[in-house]
């Protein structure tokens, strides 16, 4: 491993931490999954970056279709920060239960019906819309 890859991880590590839902111990604003539970918890309050390295990092292991983001808290500042990334690199649909429909089919330069379509069926002719 290079010295740049030992780095990384050391970073990511202080940003990132899969966390079980039902194990949680403190709140997160940031909350990233392939399912509504979202599992990995994302410690970036300020919305420094912390949560691109985290997308990025989960991405690469997952590929997922569809993601989901919630925040444990009131502050959805970084969940519409990380809407605003994911919705530039276009290649995943994303849900942010926490956010109206309008707001996040906005983000993903969609319309709510196309939006709503592509989360119903994410590799469908809908999903080609939003990326």
């Amino acid at each position: 491993m290079s010295t740049v890859q030992s780095v990384i991880r050391k970073i990511l590590r202080i940003f990132v931490e899969d966390v079980p839902v039902s194990g949680m111990v403190s709140a997160y604003n940031l909350r990233i999954g392939v399912t509504p539970e979202c599992p990995v918890a994302v410690n970036d309050p300020g919305g420094d970056g912390g949560f691109q390295l985290a997308i990025d990092k989960f991405l690469r292991e997952e590929n997922p279709d569809l993601i989901f983001l919630r925040s444990d808290t009131e502050d959805l500042s970084v969940v519409r920060k990380a809407l605003a990334y994911l919705s530039r690199r276009g290649q995943e649909v994303v849900v942010a239960e926490q956010l109206p429909d309008e707001e996040v089919a906005a983000a993903m330069g969609v319309s709510v019906r196309e939006y709503q379509s592509a989360v119903i069926n994410p590799n469908g002719d809908a999903a080609a819309l939003a990326g």
